[in-house]
């Protein structure tokens, strides 16, 4: 019987466990008074860390290749347009542009020719 009065007088001495509600209420109680922290003046990466700053300048970097790239892509494309435009527009001065020049089919008699 001893042991039976042991278990009992053990299991008063705990309470059950806060639920997460619970936790986050006191936290949020705990913290309600704190200072808001104040934002660093100056550089603009002054809040990241030394890892996390070469990770944004590198994706920076790359965005600013990209432009780069992407630009020369457009004037290429440019270049080459305006050769096409003034090899278009040399080989249509060389084009016959008489009135008559296609209008009667080779191989046929005149319709208005006299007999």
């Amino acid at each position: 019987m001893g042991r039976n009065g042991n278990r009992l007088q053990d299991a008063g001495e705990f309470e059950p466990l806060p639920s997460y509600l619970e936790l986050a209420m006191a936290t949020a109680a705990a913290t309600a008074h704190d200072a808001p922290r104040q934002r660093e003046k100056g550089f603009l990466f002054s809040r990241l860390s030394t890892v996390e700053r070469m990770i944004a300048l590198g994706i920076a970097g790359l965005a600013l290749h990209g432009v780069a790239l992407m630009s020369d892509g457009f004037y290429i494309k440019a270049a080459v347009a305006q050769i096409l435009l003034q090899r278009s527009f040399a080989e249509a001065e060389l084009v016959d542009t008489t009135p008559t020049a296609s209008i009667q089919p080779q191989n046929t008699k005149p319709l208005s020719a006299p007999q």
